[in-house]
């Protein structure tokens, strides 16, 4: 079994995890596939919006990353519930001087724009998306945009760029994640980790 977690800010959590549960050994090196104490298992350390590409192509078979990841990939794919960590929020931020909603069509900076247009389609806003790779808070001061969609864990970002969340637009997670077809792939994982929790508890 091939499992790709996501690098970055998920990456170190996720790492902890596997620890956790017997599948790794020490702190990793590198980015080169990393080989577990189980035969027939690797983990390959990838950027995470790869990851749902790489599940639909049958290059790995199970992933770890955030929900957030998921819902914006353009493919179908089974996700299993919070492993425990990784939470944060996709939020609607507005600048502070900025009393309400707009009442009328508005320009949203983000990273999101599947899960930014979907959500805006649901709650009746007129949005046209301004797509961004990153610095998003910094879009309405320059101009481009009258607010932001972006994961929010602290809020601190957003207070530095003199803006305020107003709407919760997504509540991510990490999670297990693997085609629909296989999601007995991501079953047999958690079986393994409750079978290794069961013989320590034994031993």
């Amino acid at each position: 079994m091939r499992i790709a977690i996501a690098a970055g800010r998920l990456e170190q959590p996720i790492w902890n995890w596997l620890k956790s549960q017997g599948l790794v050994n020490g702190s990793r090196h590198g980015r080169a596939l990393v080989y577990t104490p189980r035969p027939g298992w690797e983990i390959a350390v990838v950027r995470g919006r790869d990851i749902p590409g790489l599940l639909r192509r049958g290059v790995v078979d199970v992933g770890i990353l955030g929900r957030d990841v998921v819902e914006e990939s353009p493919y179908e794919l089974w996700m299993g519930p919070s492993l425990g960590f990784g939470q944060c929020r996709l939020m609607l931020a507005l600048p502070n001087d900025m009393e309400a909603m707009p009442g009328g069509r508005f320009r949203v900076a983000t990273r999101y724009p599947r899960i930014t247009r979907a959500w805006a389609e649901r709650e009746g806003l007129l949005v046209d998306i301004v797509e961004m790779t990153g610095s998003v808070e910094v879009a309405p001061r320059l101009g481009i945009a009258d607010a932001v969609v972006d994961v929010v864990e602290t809020g601190e970002t957003l207070r530095a760029n003199g803006l305020k969340p107003v709407a919760t637009v997504l509540d991510s997670y990490a999670g297990l994640v693997t085609r629909p077809q296989e999601q007995a792939l991501a079953e047999r994982l958690t079986a393994a980790e409750e079978e290794m929790g069961r013989a320590a508890c034994e031993a």
